[in-house]
């Protein structure tokens, strides 16, 4: 009979041992296992930083290529202005001699 609760012990000790060991080594799966995820999400931060930051430079370098097309199409329209303007002045400029002649006659 005492061998009987002996083996029946030995059998509890054994299996206890199996437990913890078990518990053991689902704990160091679980510790695995978050490192792993902290490192998935430190991963995909980070390549989603890097993407924002390119977004970004784009969006800028696009703006500013907008604005330097803007910039050239003012100047050109600046510049035909400037140019009709000039053509115009010698006809303005007769047309205000003739109003004052008229006006004061050839004094």
């Amino acid at each position: 009979m005492k061998e009987i609760l002996d083996d029946i012990r030995a059998a509890e000790s054994e299996a206890k041992a199996m437990v913890e060991e078990a518990e053991k080594e689902a704990r160091s799966i679980v510790a695995k296992a978050n490192r792993e995820a902290e490192e998935i999400i430190f991963g995909a931060r980070k390549k989603s930083e890097e993407i924002l930051k390119d977004i970004v430079e784009n969006a800028k370098k696009e703006a500013e290529a907008e604005a330097l097309s803007l910039k050239e199409e003012y100047e050109n329209k600046i510049k035909k202005l400037v140019e009709c303007s000039k053509e115009r002045i010698p006809g303005v400029a007769d047309f205000i001699v003739k109003k004052v002649v008229t006006l004061y006659g050839n004094s």
